[in-house]
């Protein structure tokens, strides 16, 4: 059996410098989440340092593949138990909240493992989508069980979520948006210059024509955006307000109630879960960007190596 797989490009050192970058990055942002969250209670503002977390986590990975899911899983058991430790014994659902967010990472790692350890045709959009969906699961569980174990009223509305996570949105694209503005800047003004007597192999190059084809790649461009990623945006959105103005309605109804509980987070998931999801889809295209930037400057190749496999017959 023949298998690709990314692997980064070898170093003399036994650990590269991308693993101790992304792993210091990784922990920064997963002390800078757990203090956020859990210390300062706030909880819109540790959003941001689990997207960071979630970006700088899939690069790390791809330096410890390798690396058995039952180690981290004890590691991620261990660190869950010091965090119970900081947080105190009494306060039921926030040391759930811990075990959840934590319990995403390990799952999450599973399925990177899956799409970059061992592949007979490695995918790096296949690796980067793979454990989005349920990492949002386990995130969305864990703010779910944070909010009802820290505070005594729901403290968010429809209006509130849906701002956040255009800001969130926005921190993130707002380089890539200002770097295409720009280009289409400074292009614009080339394109506008008056140049005479331009010759190419006797060949006069019509300016005009030159612009008329990059006028029209810009709005084909422009086009695919609005058409493509704004509209599906904005759907999302629509339809999540709509979603969102139900449930916190029911919310709001059972949140005091004690024997409701069960209920609570059920629709604080459903609640939460669409929202959430938006942002780590985005956070995906840009880890996926990031990506191919690194792999076209040689951080990474395809390395192809032959195995022994077993089968009956």
């Amino acid at each position: 059996m023949i298998t690709k797989t990314v692997i980064p490009v070898q170093e003399k050192t036994v650990f590269s410098r991308k693993f101790w970058t992304f792993w210091i990055l990784s922990i920064i942002a997963y002390a800078l989440l757990f203090s956020t969250l859990f210390m300062n209670f706030l909880v819109l503002q540790s959003m941001i340092y689990v997207l960071v977390f979630f970006l700088f986590f899939h690069f790390f990975y791809l330096e410890i593949r390798k690396f058995p899911i039952k180690y981290l899983l004890i590691i991620m058991l261990i660190v869950s138990i010091f965090g119970w430790l900081f947080i105190g014994y009494s306060h039921f659902f926030l040391i759930l909240s811990v075990w959840c967010i934590n319990a995403g990472i390990v799952m999450l790692a599973r399925y990177l493992q899956g799409e970059s350890h061992d592949k007979i045709k490695f995918s790096s959009i296949n690796y980067f989508n793979v454990g989005g969906y349920i990492f949002t699961v386990f995130i969305t569980l864990g703010y779910s069980f944070f909010v009802l174990g820290y505070y005594a009223k729901f403290p968010f509305t429809c209006q509130n979520l849906s701002d956040a996570s255009n800001r969130v949105i926005n921190i993130f694209t707002r380089p890539v948006v200002a770097w295409v503005t720009k280009v289409k800047t400074d292009t614009s003004t080339f394109f506008t210059t008056k140049v005479k007597d331009i010759a190419i192999i006797g060949q006069d190059i019509s300016l005009q024509t030159k612009q008329s084809n990059y006028s029209l790649i810009v709005q084909k461009f422009n086009l695919f955006k609005k058409n493509l990623v704004d509209q599906t945006l904005k759907d999302n959105t629509m339809v999540n307000m709509g979603i969102c103005d139900y449930l916190l309605g029911q919310m709001n109804q059972i949140y005091n109630n004690p024997a409701f509980k069960t209920s609570v987070i059920l629709l604080m998931f459903l609640l939460l879960y669409s929202f959430v999801r938006i942002v780590f889809w985005v956070m995906t295209g840009i880890a996926f960007v990031i990506f191919k930037v690194l792999f076209a400057l040689k951080a990474y190749r395809v390395h192809t190596e032959m195995k022994e496999v077993e089968d009956l017959e």
